[in-house]
């Protein structure tokens, strides 16, 4: 995720859609917390806070990993990405200190704002795809590069998609002209996947498949769990189309190593989010 604000324009398209994904998430987050009878007060506080300390916390992990920066190579450089995974756990640390101080589960707090997260997320995606942010692969196999792996990681699924093309000043066409893929003077991008219409959908599966499940009857923590561990696939795949991320290991990004990191705490470590017997048999 990439911050598309400079200092000449202050309303921007994917700037509105941000804001309207964090009032859909509130809501949201609201309405669960009225559905377990946890004051809606608790919700109204912790948005705003989690939401600054998880800006924070996401831009403090891209600093971390300058490698995360080059999304050409070394023929590249640009801003400080904002990590989703850090401001996530950024979050986490912000809610399980106000649980404590409240009194209040913190692992039922964390089921309060999982599918309410995933509803923002994919409100989100739509103004990464108005901004350019995010972008995906090259849909035609017909422009060979050395970082081929990076921005072209499917090339048998050419053929597949018209792709979208965005003009000069986006981060696309910066890489595709880093790359000498484009001229100077050209007047778009190549086409890429519009993968982030992709993972907006796939949201939108999954929101619709969780929605309805009786979370509050679930051992605490459970939902959260099997929120994490979807989108950790869900991203997994999805970032072998996109061309934002360099490659570090293997034919895998950062991201999707820390996918695989989510993956196996949530498979191998239940304990640590209190998924026990005890709490099965106490919720029937």
């Amino acid at each position: 995720m990439y911050s598309h604000f400079d200092s000449n324009t202050w309303v921007t398209p994917f700037g509105l859609i941000f804001l309207f994904a964090v009032l859909v998430a509130w809501w949201l987050a609201r309405r669960n917390a009225s559905s377990i009878n946890v004051d809606c007060s608790h919700v109204d506080l912790l948005m705003p806070v989690t939401i600054i300390v998880g800006i924070a916390g996401g831009t403090v992990l891209s600093l971390l990993m300058p490698m995360d920066q080059m999304i050409a190579g070394e023929m590249m450089q640009t801003e400080v990405r904002i990590r989703l995974f850090g401001m996530l756990a950024a979050s986490s640390v912000a809610v399980f200190i106000y649980s404590r101080i409240e009194k209040l589960s913190f692992r039922r707090l964390l089921d309060v704002f999982a599918l309410p997260t995933i509803a923002g997320l994919m409100i989100h995606r739509i103004g990464c795809f108005l901004a350019g942010c995010c972008w995906g692969d090259i849909v035609s196999n017909e422009h060979s590069t050395s970082f081929a792996s990076q921005v072209q990681t499917l090339p048998f699924l050419s053929g597949l998609s018209s792709g979208v093309s965005y003009p000069p000043g986006s981060l696309p066409f910066e890489q595709h002209l880093a790359l000498g893929l484009i001229e100077p003077n050209s007047l778009a991008s190549l086409p890429v996947y519009p993968v982030q219409l992709y993972e907006g959908a796939l949201l939108l599966v999954l929101l619709l498949a969780l929605w309805r499940l009786p979370w509050q009857r679930f051992p605490k923590g459970l939902l959260v769990v099997v929120v994490v561990c979807a989108y950790a696939v869900i991203r997994f795949f999805i970032e072998y189309l996109r061309a934002d991320g360099p490659i570090v290991l293997g034919n895998m990004t950062v991201t999707q190593l820390q996918c695989l990191l989510l993956l196996l705490s949530g498979i191998l470590l239940p304990g640590m989010f209190g998924i026990t017997r005890g709490e099965q048999a106490a919720n029937g």
